[in-house]
């Protein structure tokens, strides 16, 4: 008869004692991301845009000038005003002089200072409205060629390594695991529905853009050739007090944000995160350590230590799984976890138990066919 092992039994100390420094020793890592494929599916950049839209319409519809003195000499011929500017560069210049009459004072130059003002719009608010509205249509051309192909998925990714050591060996582990789900055709309906509403908004805006361009304040910015700015932009006077100018900073400034994050996809990048989830992986590692050092050339010395190695993993899986529902605010008593444990063992044992009358019934059946077939031999 079989001998029954029992919780009493002493475990190996030798493996025990591999166990513990392995626990001890366990440092790990976990990263995962999470997210809809695309990114499209989140529409606060939408929102923002569309809230800003009509801010910086009242600015472009009323841009701020300045006014622009150029200084040129021209031939006295064809000045047309004298001013005191002129007067005075004159003083400065005689050399424009070509006759002087020194009892009346009177000169007669060849060339004079005119002074020429006009009113422009490159100024530097104005090239920051000029440089938010590039960026704006390079972002919603990206956004709009993310909507021609976009399918709704759930991606998921998961990145694990950890590494420990025994008193004879270090052992380490990295696994990474990736994961996309699809919908169905309902919600796939639903996502199209979404995107033609997006469609209708993106129309409005872009209407909104087209306007801009034919304002005189964007054909002068865009025949002088302006640069466009680099941030951090200048908190200039009107930036600190005009409310339309406050909404279109902030709108860059978001802009900014989201292409500066989609351009960086490291695993730096992605969440990192600790108990529960690192624990139940740390255990995960624990237990293919127990696989991997319970492989042996003969078979019962496998089964008798990884039957050892299952003794201490239950007991280590039990504490892992109190601490999750414990963090978790779950209350489990004793009573129902023994419960749960006995319940499990009786579906075990019933399972083994008709295991073995199969086993008898086959067995039966192949004993009679053959006494059959001996008949006409006996």
């Amino acid at each position: 008869m079989a001998k029954k092992s029992t919780f009493t039994d002493s475990v190996d100390t030798e493996i025990k004692a591999k166990k513990d420094s392995f626990v001890s020793s366990l440092g790990s890592e976990m990263y995962y991301e999470s997210d809809l494929n695309g990114g499209s599916m989140s529409f606060e950049w939408l929102d923002q845009i569309e809230f800003a839209a009509p801010f910086i319409d009242n600015v472009i519809r009323i841009p701020k000038l300045s006014l622009v003195k150029q200084e040129i000499i021209v031939p006295a011929e064809r000045t047309k005003k004298v001013t005191v500017e002129s007067i005075k560069d004159l003083a400065k210049h005689p050399n424009y002089v070509d006759e002087m009459n020194p009892s009346t004072g009177d000169v007669r130059p060849n060339r004079i200072l005119n002074v020429i003002s006009e009113e422009t719009y490159n100024i530097y608010e104005n090239r920051f409205l000029y440089t938010l509205i590039h960026d704006m249509e390079t972002f919603i051309r990206k956004k709009e060629d993310e909507l021609k192909n976009l399918k709704l998925s759930t991606h998921k990714f998961l990145e694990y390594s950890g590494s420990t050591k025994t008193d004879i060996e270090n052992i380490n582990i990295e696994l990474r695991i990736t994961s996309d789900t699809f919908p169905s055709d309902v919600a796939d309906k639903k996502l199209k529905d979404e995107i033609r509403q997006v469609k209708v908004r993106l129309k409005r805006i872009n209407d909104y853009v087209s306007s801009w361009h034919r304002s005189a304040m964007f054909k002068e910015l865009d025949k002088a050739h302006v640069h466009y700015l680099n941030p951090p932009i200048k908190k200039t006077n009107i930036f600190l007090k005009n409310p339309n100018f406050k909404v279109a900073q902030k709108l860059y400034d978001y802009l900014l944000k989201q292409n500066g994050s989609d351009d960086d996809n490291s695993t730096s990048n992605l969440e990192k995160n600790s108990d529960p989830f690192q624990g139940f992986l740390d255990h995960a590692f624990l237990i293919d350590f127990c696989v991997l050092d319970s492989v042996s050339r003969r078979k019962r010395d496998q089964k008798e230590k990884m039957s050892y190695y299952a003794i201490l993993l239950l007991k280590e899986e039990i504490h892992r799984t109190l601490d999750m529902l414990m963090s978790a605010g779950i209350d489990i008593t004793d009573d129902e976890l023994i419960k749960m444990i006995a319940e499990e063992l009786k579906k075990d044992r019933n399972n083994r138990l008709v295991g073995v009358d199969d086993v008898k019934k086959k067995f039966k059946s192949a004993i009679d066919e053959y006494m059959e077939r001996m008949q006409d031999y006996l």
